[in-house]
């Protein structure tokens, strides 16, 4: 991996619009050309059936499955002249969705087990999936807008609680997803509706975050939908994409961490062999440290006391740990 040098260059916007319900948010979405529209909540039919609205999607797909939109996300990535938006309608389903899974999971692992569902460590690793998860979409997200296409997230709104004076009082909202979700985002809308004198409700966004500085944080738009960002998106075809590998990040990071944990093998081999000779010294028993050595040391699924036919850094730090608890030293 090397630096490069600047360069105008084509990225899609990642947009998202969240708020309260029927404020305007999926009318937003559509209004964008060339659309892959994934819907988790099964209501995109009704726009789906209006040619008011569905002349710009291309390709829909109902699910609310994670593995399912992770697979539809990178065939976008593989054919990226093909749209030139993209959207998730709603996220925060896709969200909640992913952490029941998880939970399910463990505690389905917990009951095989005869152990409690309500275990924390069980739970700990129902909330790492779910993080892992989210950081694959995150990056799947980051790729597409790599390659050119516009990213929209849909969410619903979620209340900020403070107790005041006794009270609990709303003193704001902020889209229902994972807690720094905002960080991943170009332009960020808040939607609401408001009733004129009439009586009839007029449609708004709040703009809260723009990096393309065509609005300011705190500027609301009236029937907000692609117009309001077409000259930034238009003027940014014209340019080429870089090479970008988002969407391998972690597959990337985990066959580092494994080559980084193969290359220290050898150190802790070392390290196994310098405790077993102090233990000797010690006075421990020799058949004692083979017998820990061979309880450890599984190859091919038969025990073995030699230690240097270990191949994993696993099993080695396991067996450090089990021999140091024979060590005398210090007592």
């Amino acid at each position: 991996m090397n630096f490069r040098k600047p360069i105008q260059r084509k990225q899609g916007l990642k947009i998202l619009a969240y708020g309260e319900d029927d404020s305007g948010k999926s009318v937003f979405a559509l209004s964008f050309p060339k659309i892959a529209y994934i819907d988790t909540e099964s209501k995109i039919g009704v726009y789906e059936n209006n040619p008011k609205y569905n002349k710009n999607l291309i390709a829909i797909a109902d699910t609310v499955n994670y593995y399912d939109v992770i697979d539809l996300i990178d065939k976008i990535i593989d054919s990226p002249s093909e749209f030139e938006t993209f959207a998730i309608d709603s996220e925060t389903n896709l969200y909640d969705d992913m952490q029941v899974a998880a939970m399910e999971v463990e505690e389905e692992k917990a009951r095989q087990k005869n152990k409690n569902v309500d275990d924390a460590i069980g739970a700990q690793r129902g909330w790492g999936k779910v993080k892992l998860n989210n950081a694959r979409l995150r990056n799947m997200k980051a790729q597409v807008s790599a390659v050119g296409i516009t990213c929209i997230s849909i969410a619903h709104k979620k209340d900020i609680i403070e107790e005041v004076n006794g009270k609990q009082v709303k003193i704001g909202e902020r889209p229902e997803l994972r807690d720094g979700s905002r960080h991943d985002y170009d332009i960020i809308l808040r939607f609401y509706k408001q009733k004129d004198v009439s009586g009839t409700y007029r449609y708004y966004a709040e703009v809260e975050k723009d990096t393309t500085q065509f609005y300011k944080a705190g500027q609301k738009i009236e029937n907000v939908s692609y117009e309001n960002w077409k000259e930034y998106i238009e003027s940014n075809k014209s340019y080429d994409t870089v090479d970008t590998s988002y969407n391998n990040a972690i597959d990337s990071n985990i066959s580092g961490m494994k080559k980084m944990e193969d290359d220290n093998l050898p150190l802790k081999i070392s390290e196994i062999d310098e405790l077993t000779k102090s233990l000797i010294g010690q006075g421990v028993n020799r058949d004692v440290i083979k017998s820990v050595i061979a309880s450890i040391c599984i190859i091919n699924g038969k025990e073995t006391a030699n230690y240097n036919k270990i191949k994993s850094i696993e099993m080695a730090n396991k067996l450090f740990d089990e021999l140091k608890k024979l060590d005398k030293i210090g007592e």
